[in-house]
């Protein structure tokens, strides 16, 4: 009996030991603990790097499926929304194009960029359908770069986060170019752009390829290795 008793008891007190453990520490303190810190650690990193570059470039994030590329960007437009330090108010527009068919893509952007900056409301893609192309959109971004000119004290920039830029892998070569003219003279001082990938096509030896020398790249991850722009 006495035995029984003291089993039991070893028992109950190794239940309370785990018990408070889980309410001082969670399910497994010190690897989960530990692994929270380092992703908070390399995330503000990152960022930390795009905010050193998105004064001069666009940026290119690569990164294998999940590997946390819309939260990063999610994450960055609240802390280019919340950045009073500066002397450059970024005004950030989440894009979503997965699975935006070709034919609406400027549209697409078009409707995210009103909307989301409040110039009209927002979901109305079908108020410019698929006429609507990349004059319509250069002409509509200089709309909106000189309205918030007017709005900020500082120096208005634009930021267009692009998720899943390499739809347009899938597009005509031609739209991928216009895509970029819309960063030329006129508008690169007030625009830029910072993306996300798996991987975009591109050649690094044609200087007529539509994202030659366009983006800053970084990659995500320590276990993606391979170019996220294949030659």
């Amino acid at each position: 009996m006495t035995v029984i008793l003291i089993r039991a008891s070893a028992r109950a007190l190794a239940r309370l030991v785990r018990s408070l453990g889980r309410r001082v520490f969670g399910d497994d303190p010190p690897q989960s603990s530990a692994a929270e810190g380092l992703e908070a650690e390399a995330r503000e990193q990152l960022i930390r790097r795009i905010l050193s570059s998105i004064h001069n470039n666009s940026i290119l994030l690569c990164g294998r499926r999940e590997s946390g590329k819309t939260s990063i960007l999610l994450y960055l437009k609240g802390r280019l929304t919340a950045d009073a330090g500066s002397t450059t108010e970024f005004f950030p527009v989440y894009i979503d194009l997965h699975g935006v068919p070709e034919h609406l893509l400027f549209a697409t952007v078009a409707d995210a960029v009103l909307g989301q900056l409040a110039f009209a409301p927002p979901s109305k893609v079908a108020r410019f359908g698929s006429d609507y192309g990349h004059r319509d959109l250069a002409n509509d971004f200089r709309g909106v770069i000189l309205t918030l000119a007017e709005r900020s004290t500082k120096r208005a920039r634009l930021v267009l986060l692009v998720d899943g830029i390499d739809e347009l892998n899938h597009y005509d070569p031609r739209t991928t170019q216009r895509v970029r003219s819309l960063f030329m003279a006129g508008l690169a001082e007030n625009l830029v752009m910072v993306a996300t990938a798996v991987e975009i096509n591109k050649r690094w030896d044609q200087e007529g390829s539509p994202w030659y020398n366009f983006f800053e790249e970084i990659e995500l991850g320590p276990s993606h290795r391979e170019p996220c722009c294949p030659g």
